[in-house]
């Protein structure tokens, strides 16, 4: 059964990583991105004829034109790389003022654990949305994480948002979405560890760079890949 891989622009790396991968790879995988996150801050997805559609007019397009398909159903095999794109939580100059409150930073507005938790949520909605249409129709994903943060991000560089707090903001965020996903049981594959720098962030040498603080290159792409396949039993050759 092929795999499917989709999801934000964080599978643009998964893509080239996968390129280079496959003719290691017996099986067939087939990776491309339906769109950037930003579509994910409004409902994208609903039920029809017992099978979730996309409602997104990019994400629609891009599911049929790469993948042959208008619809996720329970016969396909589907990894999907949306969620973990915490960007949204840290690129405010609130950060300035404020920190997550299990930081103890003295002078910053203490933001509780609670409060935080329904702010991811609220983030995350309609994500988490889509993962429990998947599951009412029977089709049953894995999640792909987006890469570590880049330090590189002008929140912290030019804004002045200290790092520890963008990296609490990431780690807890992930924590609740796996969580969430768990009690689902879906896996979340994280980043590997060698891809992160002493305090987190995402190496530079698996980073796009230049002007972009978001996304790992292909070097990533190749390491985050090796991962999802090994997770789901595919061999590659060494």
């Amino acid at each position: 059964m092929t795999l499917n891989i989709c999801g934000n622009s964080h599978t643009r790396a998964l893509r080239a990583g996968m390129q280079i991968l496959e003719d290691s790879v017996a099986e067939e995988v087939v990776v491309f991105p339906l769109g950037t996150a930003d579509n994910e801050a409004e409902p994208f997805s609903t039920i029809e004829n017992g099978r979730v559609v996309l409602t997104n007019d990019r994400f629609r397009t891009k599911l049929q034109k790469n993948f042959g398909f208008s619809s996720f159903g329970p016969a396909d095999r589907w990894g999907i790389c949306l969620g973990t794109h915490n960007y949204r939580l840290m690129r405010s100059e609130a950060w300035l003022r404020a920190a997550p409150a299990w930081l103890g930073i003295p002078g910053l507005q203490p933001v509780p654990e609670a409060a935080f938790a329904q702010m991811v949520a609220a983030d995350q909605r309609h994500i988490r949305a889509f993962f429990d249409q998947l599951l009412q129709t029977g089709v049953r994903p894995f999640v792909i994480s987006a890469p570590w943060p880049v330090r590189s991000h002008p929140i912290m560089t030019e804004t002045g948002v200290r790092p520890e707090i963008i990296k609490a903001i990431d780690v807890k965020s992930r924590a609740l979405f796996a969580a969430w996903l768990a009690e689902r049981g879906i896996e979340l594959i994280l980043p590997p560890k060698e891809a992160a720098d002493e305090q987190g962030f995402l190496r530079p040498r698996f980073a796009k760079g230049g002007d972009d603080h978001y996304h790992g290159n292909p070097r990533y792409g190749r390491l985050m890949m090796k991962k999802v396949l090994e997770s789901q039993r595919v061999a590659v050759a060494a």
